[in-house]
């Protein structure tokens, strides 16, 4: 199967979208940084701590998939990492958590806030964000994203005692929350500073799945403002993933300001665009393990055809994308489907306007 080639470059569909101008094709995005590499012959291991090989795996997604994203994430775990809390790594999955480093909340009181000169391997993609801004620059816009102040403070002190400690000792996980907070602040700020770069979040954590409304009301939603508020002063709003189910407090993250919501797979697009399509560009939601990882090209296709029908013409603008990150082990063929039929389906995309190249299919 052969990548269909576009029009106009990631750089110049993004931006003429943005302002409300027709594109060639609807913006799409693929969040694989970390989980592809195997798909190169790459150890994951080895790319977590080479800005070369970041470099490479960035510039071969965008040779043979060309989606509408560039840059490696910091995902849920860097800026934890970065701060101290240890890793396990392995040559064919994602990093996972081995040992918190908080085991008593006194510690805070010493922890300096994150450095991104020198902490952890934030400088290894620091070095690699320059090296793409430098090859890519004119034709893509460069960005990254990483764990908000909920998902990264899970991370410092393991999420079973955080959970646990919300009731038991709220004045302790308050203290987490605003050094955890001060460092996705510092973080976000001064790789702008050093690279030019902009970010998102992702707050895994602040899903229904894990905790309630309630709890989202008071360790989520004001942290998550203060990030945006503060990252506000040097970038646009970021947007913000959330894993499992969020319809219960959709209105809580709006509140937040942030600009773009990207939401699991296990919800509606169409219902998210009735709700929110009004406020903020939407993102989704192709299932990443039972359609774009293990499903065939045509069940792909389909996923597809059924996202741009509900959400394309959204009002503040809808973005193409999985349902969460791309899983390690995602076939090449499967990938080229995913982005030939979001040129198929998505062609003459437009906001609030149902895509041209799905109309003839209603």
């Amino acid at each position: 199967m052969e990548l269909i080639k576009t029009e106009m470059t990631p750089k110049e569909r993004l931006t003429l979208y943005g302002k409300g101008k027709e594109v060639d094709r609807i913006p799409t995005t693929l969040s694989a940084g970390e989980t592809i590499p195997v798909l190169y012959g790459i150890s994951i291991h080895d790319y977590y701590f080479s800005a070369d090989l970041m470099v490479e795996v960035e510039s071969r997604m965008a040779e043979d998939f060309g989606a509408d994203n560039m840059g490696m994430g910091l995902g849920l775990r860097t800026v934890a990492e970065a701060i101290g809390t240890k890793m396990h790594y392995s040559s064919d999955s994602v990093a996972y958590i081995e040992d918190p480093v908080i085991k008593n909340y006194s510690q805070i009181d010493n922890m300096d806030i994150i450095n991104i000169k020198k902490d952890g391997r934030i400088p290894i993609m620091i070095e690699a964000f320059k090296r793409l801004k430098d090859k890519y620059d004119k034709e893509r816009i460069i960005g990254t994203g990483m764990a908000g102040p909920l998902t990264t403070a899970c991370a410092l002190v393991g999420t079973d005692k955080f959970l646990k400690d919300c009731i038991k000792k709220p004045d302790e996980i308050k203290k987490l929350m605003e050094y955890s907070t001060e460092c996705i602040i510092a973080c976000g700020r001064d790789i702008y500073n050093e690279v030019g770069i902009t970010s998102s979040l992702s707050e895994p954590i602040a899903s229904a799945n894990l905790i309630s409304k309630k709890q989202f009301e008071r360790w989520a939603k004001p942290y998550i403002k203060k990030v945006v508020d503060e990252w506000n002063k040097f970038q646009n709003a970021p947007s913000i993933h959330i894993c499992g189910k969020t319809n219960d407090r959709w209105d809580d993250v709006i509140e937040t300001g942030i600009s773009g919501f990207w939401v699991d797979n296990c919800e509606s697009l169409k219902e998210l665009k009735t709700r929110l399509g009004d406020k903020i560009s939407i993102s989704g939601n192709v299932a990443p393990v039972d359609i774009l990882r293990n499903g065939t090209p045509e069940m792909i296709e389909n996923e597809i055809f059924n996202c741009i029908k509900q959400a394309s013409d959204s009002p503040k603008g809808f973005g193409l994308c999985p349902g969460c990150t791309t899983p390690v082990g995602t076939p090449k063929e499967n990938i080229i489907a995913f982005m030939n039929a979001a040129y198929k389906y998505g062609k003459g995309a437009k906001k609030g306007h149902m895509c041209k190249g799905i109309e003839k299919f209603l």
